[in-house]
């Protein structure tokens, strides 16, 4: 049968690539802010279809290839025209290229974690994260910061999501405190949204670096301890 458990998360995942090459098209007529808007609503169908495979015990590789797909789509190859047709064209030869480093390295982020997968934190920034950022900067938030600055976040985030710098997951003990979090962030974000957002984008990207900080600091003491017990 066609239709079966497997097929509505593979369908949310299929809805997410679905946004994003009509985020594609809308970029391409130079209506950014509307491209910007259908890569946002790729990563709630993103944050959708894992939780509605494992509420139907739909869980299998085959899935699992399609969300990584999916994400390469909506948050590498849309973004990447978005912040080309919306700012580094300007640059010519130059912004085509570095445009091309958000799916180039998106595509090795992602192969990176199918391959070699992590529980506990993400090493790099997510490819999810990156994509959206560089949406909803470039869409709503270009008068603010101008060409010039899309450059040097292209370059960044493209990079910081193939380094070792770890971020970490939601533990699923602390989930219910997240979404209390979340409510928190919109409710407040009515009153300043514009400032709540950049707020939090930017300070999501320099967490990573103070985790990873202190997890080294963390994973150097916890050797040192285990070796002193090890001489005993």
């Amino acid at each position: 049968m066609f239709i079966n458990r497997y097929f509505i998360p593979n369908l949310i995942s299929l809805s997410s690539i679905f946004s994003g090459f009509i985020s594609l098209i809308m970029a391409g007529y130079g209506n950014i802010k509307f491209a910007a808007s259908l890569i946002i609503l790729g990563a709630l169908f993103d944050a959708l279809d894992g939780k509605v495979a494992r509420a139907l015990h739909a869980t299998n590789k085959m899935g699992k290839e399609i969300d990584s797909l999916a994400d390469l789509v909506t948050f590498g190859v849309a973004p990447a025209y978005l912040v080309y047709n919306g700012s580094l064209y300007n640059f010519g030869i130059i912004g085509i290229i570095i445009s091309a480093f958000l799916p180039l390295f998106a595509a090795l982020r992602l192969a990176r974690f199918n391959v070699h997968p992590t529980y506990r934190v993400f090493e790099g920034i997510p490819s999810t994260f990156a994509g959206l950022s560089i949406a909803i900067l470039q869409g709503f938030y270009f008068n603010y910061f101008g060409p010039y600055f899309f450059i040097i976040y292209t370059i960044g985030i493209s990079f910081l999501m193939i380094s070792k710098i770890k971020y970490p997951k939601i533990p699923s003990h602390l989930k219910k405190i997240h979404y209390l979090i979340v409510i928190f962030i919109l409710l407040f974000s009515i009153i300043t949204t514009r400032i709540t957002i950049l707020f939090f984008i930017f300070f999501y990207i320099l967490y990573g670096f103070t985790f990873t900080i202190l997890h080294v600091r963390h994973s150097n003491t916890s050797m040192t301890v285990n070796e002193s017990y090890n001489e005993l």
